[in-house]
C-alpha cells in the first residue's frame, strides 16, 4: 500500500509538470514548506490563506528600447486571474500566444463540445472541474486585436515529434524518470507526505485541500520540465519557443516597441535565456499575478 501511495504522489508531481508544460490542446514525513521565491511561479501562504503566482518577466533592449514581457501562464486557474491578465495584454502592442493549433482555428470561437479532447486537455478540464477552477481558453480574450498567433500547426508539430522519436508518453516517463531519481538523492519536488494526501483525498473540502497540495507542487515546475529537454532541446518546450521567438523577430521588425509573450510558465527559462543571449535583453524587473487565490484551510478537530 505503501508503495502504491508513493507512486501516486510521484505521478501526480509529473501529471503537473507535465500538464503545465504541454501546448494547449511523497516522504512518510511531512516536511516543513517555506515560503519559496520560485523563479516563475512561487507559492505563499499567509494569515488568510495562499496564494500561487505567476510571474510577468520584464525584458528590455537597451539599444531599442524595445520592452519584450514573458507573461507566465498555468492552464487551469481562478476566473480572476484569466480576467487580470485580460486587462493586461491591452497595455501591449503585441501579445504572441502559444496554442499548437491549424492555422484556420480561430481560438476566439466557443469550443465545440462535440470535438474530440486531447488527453491533456482531458486532464487539465478534469482538474479544473474537480478543484473549482476555470480552463484558459474559456475565459482569455483569443479575439482581442493585439493577439498574434506564435506556436506550431499540429502537422508541424506531430512532424518534428517523429523526425526525434519523441511522444508524450516518452516525455512523461523521462520526467518520471527523473524525478524518481531526485528523491533517491534526497530532492526532487516538495515533499506530501502520505497522511496528508489521504486526507486530502477524502476530505469534505476536497477542492482545497488538493489545492494547497498541487500549488505547492507547481512551484517546483521548472525544473520538472526541465527533464523533459534533452540537451538538443525537444520539441515540446524548445522548438516551440524557437517559433516564437521568430514571430516576435517578425514583430519588432515592424516597429512594435511593447510586447509580451503568453506563454506556459515552464516555457519562460528557455526563452528567456534566449532573449537574453540572442536579442540583446535584459530583466528589468518581475511583476507577479495570482492565479489561485486559497482560502485558509479548515483544521479539523480530533475525536
Amino acid at each position: 500500500m505503501y508503495r502504491v501511495l508513493s507512486v501516486m504522489k510521484l505521478q501526480i508531481i509529473t501529471a503537473l509538470g507535465v500538464g503545465l508544460a504541454l501546448p494547449l490542446i511523497a516522504a512518510d514525513k511531512p516536511q516543513a514548506k517555506p515560503e519559496t521565491e520560485a523563479g516563475y511561479i512561487r507559492f505563499r501562504e499567509h494569515p488568510k490563506g495562499a496564494v500561487m503566482e505567476v510571474a510577468v518577466i520584464q525584458m528590455k533592449n537597451a539599444k531599442t528600447g524595445a520592452q519584450v514581457d514573458l507573461i507566465g501562464a498555468v492552464h487551469i486557474g481562478d476566473k480572476a486571474y484569466y480576467e487580470e491578465l485580460n486587462k493586461i495584454f491591452k497595455g501591449y502592442d503585441r501579445v504572441l500566444y502559444e496554442m499548437v493549433k491549424p492555422k484556420e482555428m480561430d481560438p476566439a470561437k466557443p469550443r465545440d463540445p462535440k470535438r474530440k479532447q486531447s488527453g491533456i486537455s482531458t486532464l487539465q478540464n478534469f482538474m479544473g472541474e474537480k478543484l473549482g477552477l476555470e480552463f484558459q481558453l474559456d475565459i482569455v480574450n483569443y479575439g482581442a486585436k493585439n493577439f498574434v498567433h506564435a506556436d506550431m500547426t499540429p502537422k508541424q508539430f506531430a512532424k518534428r515529434q517523429k523526425a526525434r522519436g519523441e511522444n508524450m508518453l516518452s516525455i512523461m516517463f523521462k520526467s518520471f524518470q527523473q524525478e524518481m531519481a531526485a528523491k533517491k538523492k534526497g530532492g526532487g519536488a516538495a515533499q506530501v507526505s502520505t497522511a496528508e494526501l489521504l486526507r486530502a483525498l477524502f476530505s469534505p473540502n476536497f477542492a482545497v485541500d488538493m489545492k494547497y497540495i498541487f500549488a505547492q507542487q507547481f512551484q517546483d515546475m521548472e525544473r520538472i520540465s526541465a527533464g523533459m529537454d534533452t540537451d538538443e532541446g525537444s520539441v515540446i518546450l524548445t522548438e516551440r519557443n524557437d517559433v516564437a521567438l521568430k514571430v516576435l523577430k517578425k514583430e519588432l521588425a515592424s516597429g512594435h516597441k511593447k510586447l509580451g509573450i503568453f506563454y506556459g510558465a515552464a516555457h519562460l527559462p528557455d526563452m528567456k535565456e534566449k532573449l537574453i543571449k540572442d536579442f540583446g535583453y535584459q530583466q528589468t524587473g518581475t511583476k507577479w499575478v495570482t492565479a489561485w487565490d486559497l482560502p485558509k484551510r479548515t483544521v479539523r478537530k480530533k475525536r
